[in-house]
């Protein structure tokens, strides 16, 4: 993968899907992380997805989007559960508590709400 091919902010907001970001870094990142998901593959040029993740919470630690990403492929996942890991629930309860402080799209309300919704099973 390209790192350069990766979606900033402008190219998001093209295709309709705005972010609610600023930051053309934390957008790439976030694509990065989708197309590593989406295509099951970790790509260690980018760092992988988690590598991704650690960037992308770095670069942007208060992009909605980018803990939906993060926390929601950790809920997925078989590795871990909220109902025996307080710190995963803790991080659902951020990333709702930051949806709510901030101006998020529709979209992207929904996809707190999903979150939030698939973390109580």
């Amino acid at each position: 993968m390209d790192a350069a091919s990766f979606r900033d902010c402008e190219a998001w907001r093209a295709q309709g899907l705005q972010l609610s970001t600023t930051s053309n870094e934390a957008c790439k990142l976030y694509d990065a992380i989708l197309t590593q998901y989406v295509k099951w593959r970790n790509d260690e040029t980018l760092g992988g997805i988690e590598g991704c993740i650690s960037s992308l919470q770095k670069v942007d630690p208060n992009f909605v989007m980018g803990h939906v990403i993060s926390t929601g492929l950790e809920l997925v996942s078989t590795a871990s559960s909220p109902r025996l890991n307080e710190r995963l629930v803790s991080a659902v309860r951020k990333t709702v508590e930051l949806s709510k402080t901030q101006e998020i799209t529709p979209r992207e309300r929904l996809h707190v709400k999903a979150m939030e919704l698939f973390s109580q099973g």
